[in-house]
Parts: structure tokens; sequence; C-alpha cells
């Protein structure tokens, strides 16, 4: 790879954090060879002192992200944090990107963003279209699929109060973990900044996980591992709606959470792993084995 540079944006956050870790104890890239963006160059300070390239980025400013993507080969794009519009910051990073003579794009999407009812859908859609328009020879797109790690982070209730209320169906979802995503991520990195741009080369990869699960067989999956007895409720949107509505929950989780559960009920998120271990190298890590990995966390939350 020698002088060729790989930049990852979002470097603080969970998945960027992640990433940026194989890159360097996995994938053997040098602190030299890696550029990193953050809105907060003192949370990377410690990178820094490792020698990595850090770099403020405003996603707001096509001009100054321009010049925060000065000199790298090949990017990592990881979407910004869907708590708000995001097309148009992931659309200045694209035209950054291209004027800055990046040469190869891999993009953190979601699985199937044309055919998806999920609230955030529409993002994701117009950045794989920019990219796909775009005059950056090479392209990765990863279309992820859920994460395990949802479950703690925004569906902690489900383990505390006993009760999953559900929407989708007999609809199976091939989840992942946040890590296995993050070093599939780092792979399509790193395979990118090898690439030399003699072929333009734009693929999509849908990222599933070793098992595709109903909503009720993870629930058995966590009440064996976790030692709960979860209720599985089955609702229809219109069901679901109105019971989420009666939490006072505000209605833009309200959307999200049912429009999640027809995305998964349509199948969108149904698939076997052959994609991922063919980028990767590895077999995804199964939902059983997470939860025994995080089984204390977890436990934690269900006794709350």
């Amino acid at each position: 790879m020698s002088d060729r540079k790989i930049l990852v944006t979002g470097a603080s956050g969970k998945l960027g954090q992640q990433v940026v870790s194989y890159l360097l104890n996995d994938f053997d890239v040098k602190p030299n060879q890696l550029i990193v963006t953050t809105r907060n160059v003192e949370s990377l300070a410690e990178l820094a002192d490792k020698g990595v390239d850090v770099r403020e980025a405003d996603f707001s400013s096509p001009d100054a992200l321009e010049q925060a993507f000065h000199g790298a080969h090949s990017m990592l794009l990881i979407s910004i944090d869907a708590s708000g519009p995001r097309t148009q910051a992931h659309l200045n990073a694209v035209t950054a990107a291209e004027k800055a003579g990046v040469t190869h794009i891999a993009y953190t999407s979601m699985l199937a963003p044309t055919q998806s009812p999920v609230v955030f859908a529409h993002e994701h859609e117009a950045t794989e279209q920019a990219i796909l328009d775009s005059a950056i020879p090479n392209a990765t797109v990863m279309q992820n699929n859920w994460y395990f790690d949802n479950l703690p982070d925004y569906y902690a209730s489900i383990l505390q109060t006993g009760h999953w209320l559900s929407s989708a169906g007999e609809g199976r979802i091939a989840q992942l973990s946040r890590k296995d995503l993050a070093y599939a991520a780092a792979a399509a990195v790193v395979k990118g900044s090898q690439s030399k741009g003699l072929h333009q080369s734009k693929v999509t990869l849908p990222m599933h996980g070793a098992e595709a699960l109903t909503h009720a067989e993870m629930a058995k999956v966590i009440d064996s591992v976790i030692g709960t007895s979860i209720n599985m409720v089955h609702l229809s949107d219109e069901e679901y709606q109105a019971q989420l509505e009666s939490f006072g929950l505000p209605a833009p989780i309200v959307s999200l959470c049912t429009t999640m559960d027809h995305h998964n009920r349509l199948g969108l998120s149904n698939g076997t792993s052959d994609v991922f271990e063919a980028l990767t190298g590895k077999k995804p890590q199964s939902f059983e084995s997470w939860l025994e990995e995080n089984k204390a966390e977890l436990q934690k939350l269900a006794n709350m």
C-alpha cells in the first residue's frame, strides 16, 4: 500500500473507532497511512499521538470537506448519526471526495434503501445514487443489516418488561454485531486502497449475518442465554403504532419503530452471510455468541 492513504470519517463514533482499531491492528495500516476525520479533533488526541493524521470535518461545508479529504486515495464514508436530516451532508461528502481526487469510496448504507419503508431509507438511497453518479472510479457500498447492539442501545425495554411488541410477523433478519460490520468496513476500504483505479468498479454488497431469525426466534435465544421469559406480542402496524403512542413516545421514534418492523416483515433484512465472508474471509458472529459475550450487561439491564 506504500504511499496510498486511507481516510475514515466519523472516527470518534462507535463504528468508526472500531474500524480504525482494525485498520491499525488487523490490517497492518501504518499510522502515517491513515487520515481520520471528526467534529472534535481533541476526542482523537490518542490517535494523533500515534502518528495518525487527525482532521476536523464539517459536513455542512463542502469546501472545508474537500480540504479535510485532501491526499486520501481510499475513503470510508460512515453515515452520520440519524438524529436529523443527513442527505445534504452525505452529498457534500461525496462531492468533496470527488474534488479531492479520492479514487475509491466505501460507504456504510442500509439494506434495500430503494424499497425500504424505514423513515431514513431515502437518505441512504440518495447517497448511494450520488456515489454511483460521481466521477470517483471505484466504490464499495456496504448495505449493512441491523446491529445486534441495537438490543441494549434501543430495545432495552424488551429485557426490562419481558414483553416484545412486534409487527414484523415472520420476517427474518440476518443481523450482525457492530464489530463484524466494522471489520467488513475496514476490509472494504483496504481492498479499495489497493486498487489502482484502472477499471471502473462500483459494487453494492449486502451485509448479512450468520443466521436469519424472526423476532420470536430471537426472543427464544435471548431467553436461553440471559434467563429471561420474553412474551412476544404480535401486532399489526396500526396496533403497534397505537401502543407506542400510548407510551408517550415522540412521533419520530414511533415512526422509526413501526417502519423498521414493516421493513423486517417484508423480508428486506433476510439473507445469507456469503458476501460478508467473501469480503472479510471470516464468518460473522452468531446471535447466541454475541449474547454470551455481552451477557453481564444484558442481565443487568433485565434486572433494572
